[in-house]
């Protein structure tokens, strides 16, 4: 490509693009009259050497290279601004990062300024790590699905990843309950089509789906909500030098009543809005019902369990449970209540039944009444009466007849 340049209104020449021919000396000569004015530019290359991609924690080196020059111009390194990140500038060609994370990550720019003038230089830094999640989930019943997050912090091609010594990954389950052994769900297959393979002869209680991997996600997608996925899921990324990993907890939230979803009007009801466990001291659950007056009595925080004497037919409907940390909603649980009026062969069975226990009550109570009356006139007659003799023969001993 030959060098393009344009002649400015002012007089300025502008080159565009530049081309490594053009790193040369460049005079002016400007004609007034029969003076003669010439100014000489000298055009400095300044270079970035490519830097490789750079796993978290080791160290990272930048120089800005100027060509050789009777003039020291100001270096300043930029870097990049990503979000919850406060880096510094360095002041000089050569820099040294050490234990890099995500933040360096980006667009570091090489700003050299001398005599009033200023130029830029810049390059892209990778940092192979995986991005930072909130460390707990929440979802529930409500949710047909759920997305476990894991994602590079870069979108590194993986031909790169696979250059910087990736030798696999994995996905795994440890379930809330203590006894319960870690369930390997899915394995890294890094061939020609990188993708998750459910991980073969393994017995798990959760059913995670392998799919190919065509940017920077690693997440499992679409795993379906019941009690059994509460725990905690690592993903990890092995490396020839190094292994990544994230940890990502899971927490069910589900709202049950202790009579099922239908109901008789009249019945004591209990709805419980849990996590399977107590829950940490700053969630809170707040109760929500549309059609029924109980719950704007209740002080705030709403417990987690609630108690209804006599159910009512404004009670039924669509009873949801929220759990809120700060004042923010985190998930929420619906339950649809379902009061019915009892029918009247139930109450007619319930009369009966009364009266059928009563008679077998009475029945019973005259039959003890009876058997003690048996018992208590026996008793009578058997009884043997002495008496005195008023004629007592000496000779004759012990009882007779006078």
């Amino acid at each position: 490509m030959k060098t393009s340049v344009d002649l400015l209104d002012d007089f300025s020449l502008q080159i565009s693009p530049v081309q490594d021919s053009d790193f040369e000396i460049w005079r002016c000569v400007q004609h007034v009259l029969m003076s003669t004015f010439e100014k000489s530019y000298k055009l400095y290359h300044v270079t970035i050497p490519k830097v490789p991609a750079v796993m978290a924690g080791d160290s990272l080196s930048l120089e800005c290279k100027v060509d050789s020059s009777p003039v020291k111009p100001k270096v300043t390194w930029i870097p990049p601004k990503n979000s919850d990140c406060n880096l510094l500038n360095h002041y000089r060609e050569k820099i040294e990062v050490r234990d890099v994370s995500r933040c360096h990550s980006g667009v570091w720019t090489c700003k050299l300024e001398y005599d009033g003038r200023k130029t830029e230089a810049t390059t892209t830094v990778s940092v192979i790590d995986l991005s930072t999640f909130s460390d707990t989930i929440h979802t529930s019943y409500s949710s047909s699905t759920v997305n476990i997050p894991c994602s590079l912090s870069s979108n590194i091609p993986w031909s790169v990843l696979k250059e910087s010594g990736l030798r696999g990954g994995s996905w795994s389950f440890k379930p809330l309950s203590e006894p319960e052994p870690t369930q390997s769900l899915l394995s890294l297959d890094i061939g020609p089509v990188v993708r998750w393979n459910i991980t073969q002869g393994a017995d798990n209680t959760i059913k995670a789906k392998g799919r190919e991997l065509k940017d920077q996600d690693l997440s499992i997608h679409n795993l379906p909500v019941s009690e059994k996925i509460r725990g905690d899921y690592t993903c990890v990324l092995k490396f020839k030098t190094k292994t990544l990993s994230s940890k990502v907890k899971v927490e069910v939230l589900k709202v049950s009543s202790s009579g099922g979803s239908r109901v008789y009007e009249g019945q004591s009801v209990n709805l419980t809005c849990t996590l399977g466990h107590q829950h940490a001291s700053d969630l809170e659950v707040k109760w929500n019902c549309s059609s029924c007056s109980f719950v704007s009595s209740l002080k705030t925080p709403h417990p987690s369990s609630l108690s209804i004497p006599e159910v009512k037919l404004k009670d039924r409907g669509k009873w949801t449970c929220e759990l809120r940390k700060n004042g923010k909603k985190l998930t929420s649980a619906v339950l649809y209540l379902k009061i019915e009026k009892a029918p009247v062969d139930v109450w007619l069975c319930v009369a009966i039944s009364g009266g059928i226990v009563g008679f077998i009550l009475l029945l019973v109570i005259v039959i003890i009444c009876i058997r003690r009356h048996r018992q208590t006139m026996m008793y009578r007659r058997r009884k043997t009466k002495f008496c005195c003799c008023k004629n007592p023969q000496q000779n004759q001993k012990g009882f007779y007849k006078t």
